[in-house]
């Protein structure tokens, strides 16, 4: 005999959050009742109340669950954009095109023309696939540049915006003929200058007063973005002397 559930007033089943779980167990084995809590939370999912508080779940909710999942799992959007994809089909549209798939980091890790490092290169992190696919370089090239300490994995073998940058920049001058081996000079050069102003990072951070964190990487930022404008400056002045 087929299972009965509850009904709404039109007349449409409802399940509890236990039976969501079973019905959509084969397509997502990771979901679970915290994650189902977790959407409803931030009100991607609405599910009806009863009288003791029990959520019960629509085949309208039940699918709209399915749709969210697929879009982190295959296409990778935040929360954010995937209510933005239901909001719309709330109001009859069509949900926007998903476009590519490949998981891309914040616009302005990879497009600026700022010498003032913003806070998500150090929040992103990418895979070696995610790293090779949005740099567009060779495996090759990052292989050297990992050979040559010129990009670094964290812990889990993830990488940051910054690594993503210096990989780019790197494929930009091998198309001129600089190879990762060349680039030691770089990586030593900025040793070098670090070295500069590190006893001024050290007597901000012991001094009477002692500056805070926040205080003393703003002020190792002010140093490093007039360090990066001198020595711009001085490989102009140098280049102008030679040619």
């Amino acid at each position: 005999m087929a299972q009965e559930f509850p009904r709404t007033a039109s007349g449409h089943a409802l399940f509890t959050i236990g039976e969501v779980i079973n019905r959509i167990s084969e397509e997502f084995p990771e979901i679970t009742i915290s994650k189902i809590r977790f959407l409803e939370t931030h009100e991607l999912i609405t599910p009806t109340r009863t009288a003791s508080g029990y959520r019960k779940f629509s085949l309208i909710d039940v699918e709209r669950l399915r749709y969210i999942l697929r879009m982190q799992r295959d296409h990778f959007l935040p929360l954010k954009v995937i209510k933005n994809h239901i909001e719309a089909m709330d109001r009859g549209l069509e949900p926007p095109a998903v476009g590519d798939v490949t998981p891309k980091p914040p616009r302005a890790l990879v497009s600026t023309d700022s010498l003032v490092e913003s806070a998500n290169v150090k929040a992103v992190r990418l895979t070696r696939e995610e790293l090779l696919e949005n740099s567009g370089q060779a495996e090759d090239l990052v292989k050297d540049l990992l050979t040559f300490s010129l990009i670094r994995p964290d812990e889990q073998g993830l990488f940051s915006g910054r690594d993503l940058t210096i990989v780019e920049t790197a494929g930009l001058l091998a198309g001129f003929g600089l190879e990762p081996r060349h680039l030691k000079t770089v990586k030593s050069s900025a040793g070098r200058e670090i070295d500069l102003f590190a006893p001024l990072i050290t007597a901000a951070r012991s001094g009477r007063n002692g500056a805070s964190n926040a205080e003393v990487a703003e002020l190792a930022l002010q140093i490093s973005n007039a360090l990066l404008r001198l020595h711009e400056l001085v490989l102009r002045q140098i280049l102008d002397e030679q040619l």
